[in-house]
């Protein structure tokens, strides 16, 4: 016990900042399960902690990545609101906000996939010299591939959050891939407390693909 409380005694700010983001990130992935207006807001105060901790540990996509969650995040709010009534107008009746209300899915298109995969596959090679050049410039790399991982995980999670802000079931399979990567990414650059969050999202996504297949109804 009293190495424990050592261990939080001896953090930095960026220490409680790394702990602030995994217990809010983690309740913005339940709210995430739970399909309710209320994760947009919980997502842009995600990005925002994420911003400081990936930029205080050298990750730079995954640092610009935040101001897209936060773009996505305003225009997921909007795009709920059209999706809640796109349902209520093709099932009849409110769609209650809670554990047991309907979660809107919205069919995939196959040319949004398309579409969404050629310009991902754009930015990711785009992306690479670039952090490349960033991690020689400022001896920020941690190790030889990171620049690769991070420019992989942050293009994947763009795709990701798109997908959930279209409301496509798929976005969950995306984003345990992700994850997968993410945690053994975090615990090889001694990240752990982050690298248990992502443990927690992969468990949750789980959840989250049960909840939307036992209470999910279809909109085109």
């Amino acid at each position: 016990m009293q190495q424990i409380l050592q261990y939080f005694a001896g953090l930095d700010l960026f220490g409680w900042l790394e702990i602030a983001a995994m217990v809010v990130g983690i309740y913005y992935v339940y709210l995430e399960i739970r399909k309710t207006r209320l994760l947009w807001y919980v997502c842009i105060l995600t990005s925002v902690l994420n911003i400081f901790v990936y930029w205080h540990n050298n990750y730079l996509s995954m640092t610009l990545i935040q101001f897209y969650y936060i773009a996505t995040a305003i225009y997921g709010i909007f795009a709920f609101a059209r999706a809640r009534k796109e349902a209520d107008a093709q099932y009849g009746g409110p769609a209650k906000e809670d554990v047991s209300s309907r979660v809107v899915i919205k069919r995939f298109s196959w040319k949004v996939g398309g579409v969404t995969l050629a310009l991902a596959m754009t930015v990711y090679f785009l992306l690479v010299p670039v952090l490349k050049h960033y991690a020689a410039a400022h001896g920020t790399a941690l190790f030889p591939s990171q620049p690769y991982w991070d420019a992989f995980i942050a293009v994947g999670s763009m795709v990701g959050t798109f997908f959930l802000s279209k409301s496509y079931m798929c976005q969950w399979y995306i984003w345990i891939g992700l994850d997968l990567l993410t945690v053994g990414v975090f615990l090889y650059s001694g990240m752990y407390w982050m690298a248990v969050m992502y443990v927690c999202y992969i468990v949750m996504s789980c959840f989250g693909i049960r909840n939307w297949r036992r209470n999910g109804v279809y909109v085109d």
